[in-house]
């Protein structure tokens, strides 16, 4: 599956806005309201609510062409991954945001230098594994299978 499908099915779609996991509003896919940036708002007529399945899809693109350039600006090590790994590792930067992905210090390092064993023991010990294990074990999938 695609990076973007893969955001699909974990996150699935909600016209209206809905409570996250850690009871954040949030809306389309999985975008949380108060990070809907002006550009993003004004596709759906400057508004988060109710959100076309359209809008939506409209807004993940642009979420994800912004991901696929800062995150390798950060991570320059990321290009030389396979392109399972890079689409992980993009896909936690959605999940989480930039700044919590590069938490993941001691697991990035890991990744960086090819020790997806280790990674993975780091991602199963994590809080994000005990908020969203099915996701996580993705992850761990895309890591494994590069």
């Amino acid at each position: 599956m695609s990076l973007i499908e893969n955001i699909k099915t974990h996150e699935g779609y909600r016209r209206e806005i809905y409570k996250d996991s850690v009871g954040k509003p949030t809306v389309g896919y999985g975008f949380l309201v108060a990070a809907l940036s002006p550009d993003e708002l004004k596709l759906n007529g400057g508004k988060a609510e109710p959100m076309s399945k359209e809008v939506a899809e409209k807004i993940l693109n642009l979420k994800v062409a912004r991901l696929r350039k800062r995150v390798p600006e950060c991570l320059p090590w990321l290009a030389s991954k396979p392109q399972g790994v890079q689409d992980t590792i993009l896909e936690m930067a959605y999940q989480l945001d930039i700044a919590k992905l590069l938490g993941f210090r001691y697991t990035l390092k890991c990744i960086e230098a090819g020790d997806y064993a280790q990674a993975t023991k780091n991602l199963r010990a994590s809080l994000l594994y005990r908020q969203t294990p099915r996701r996580v074990e993705d992850y761990i999938r895309g890591l494994r299978d590069g």
